[in-house]
């Protein structure tokens, strides 16, 4: 007896239709609804509403940001200053004007795509001298060594098989650089594959992921497609401008909330980034 393929195709219609009602239950905005605001991971500053001060958030959960900047403009050490707030410990003695809300325990999940092992351990080490302290939730690989689609198919996997993985669930991702998720920052499929996937996992899991994207010294914009579609969807965009003096200018071009105050910081003697001063 053969396959009724008018059944075959019924039931996948079917199928479809069910897979849609969920994905339109899940996109639907009720308007009657008051909605909880994004929990906030980092905050730079404050600002001021209705007379009132309030924690300007750079970092939230459900949400990704993107340091931009020219090559050698120590975006790694801001990378590594903005984990280290998270976790606490002594990181505010060297950026007071970077307030964590971390209540409890979290998975931090910091992935390196362009040094080798023993650079990246340098770079990824920094963080526990910035916070004076061993915090055992934060996981660091480097993976210069992977194609573009097996490091991003390595973040699906830690995400996915983090209760096994961590002792803690995930809320923080660093990649460092974005770029290296793709073959070609120029391809637009490529670059809207990364994008999607990030936009994904942020909003799958809760949780924020910062990336490190480079900018062309001429034109000033973050390099190909991957950049101009980072840059339209990113909750902060956080540029890094070198100064003559190769400290380092902290500017918010672009928030989806209110824009954070300038800050200029430099790296000490002992290679740990600290704030020099708030431009307000």
């Amino acid at each position: 007896m053969g396959l009724d393929y008018n059944l075959l195709d019924s039931a996948k219609v079917d199928e479809e239709l069910l897979d849609y009602l969920k994905v339109v239950s899940d996109c639907y905005i009720d308007l009657s609804e008051e909605m909880p605001k994004p929990e906030i991971l980092l905050s730079i500053g404050e600002h001021l509403y209705k007379n009132k001060y309030y924690p300007t958030p750079v970092m939230t959960s459900g949400e990704f940001s993107a340091i931009v900047a020219i090559s050698k403009a120590k975006k790694s050490f801001l990378k590594s200053a903005f984990i280290g707030c998270y976790i606490g410990g002594d990181a505010n003695l060297l950026f007071d004007n970077i307030k964590s809300f971390r209540d409890k325990d979290y998975t931090i999940l910091d992935f390196d795509t362009e040094q080798g092992k023993y650079y990246a351990q340098r770079t990824f080490r920094r963080v526990q001298d910035i916070t004076a302290r061993s915090y055992g939730n934060y996981h660091c690989y480097a993976t210069r060594q992977l194609s573009s689609r097996q490091r991003l198919e390595l973040i699906d996997y830690c995400l996915k098989n983090q209760s096994t993985l961590y002792k803690e669930p995930i809320k923080l991702i660093s990649i460092d650089g974005i770029a290296d998720l793709v073959e070609n920052t120029n391809d637009i499929v490529m670059s809207k594959e990364a994008s999607d996937y990030i936009m994904k996992w942020t909003f799958d899991y809760n949780i924020h992921i910062t990336t490190v994207i480079h900018k062309s010294g001429i034109t000033g914009k973050p390099l190909g497609h991957l950049g101009t579609y980072i840059l339209k969807k990113a909750e902060s965009v956080i540029d890094l401008e070198i100064n003559e003096d190769k400290s380092i200018t902290v500017s918010n071009p672009a928030s989806r909330g209110y824009r954070f105050d300038s800050f200029i910081f430099d790296v000490n003697s002992d290679s740990l980034p600290y704030l020099i001063e708030t431009i307000y």
